[in-house]
């Protein structure tokens, strides 16, 4: 995973949510453009979680990416 494609992917219009899945089996879900940020060498990415709360990942640990998820609104569980 490059990341050119992380960034495509903030850059899409519209802006379509996907999870970034991390090495150990972890995922996290990137649900708005603004919630990903990434250092200026490119080297690590942050991502803004619903709890206000962040993740840094390493891009070499990011094994890949899941697009087209589904966002649960306000709770339901459609």
């Amino acid at each position: 995973m490059t990341i050119q494609e992380i960034q495509r992917l903030k850059a899409e219009t519209p802006f379509r949510p996907f999870r970034v899945l991390t090495a150990d089996g972890g995922s996290y879900d990137v649900l708005h453009p603004e919630c990903l940020a990434q250092s200026p060498s490119g080297r690590l990415i942050m991502i803004g979680l619903n709890d206000d709360s962040t993740v840094t990942l390493d891009h070499l640990l990011v094994a890949g990416i899941h697009k087209g998820i589904k966002i649960r609104r306000n709770g339901s569980k459609r």
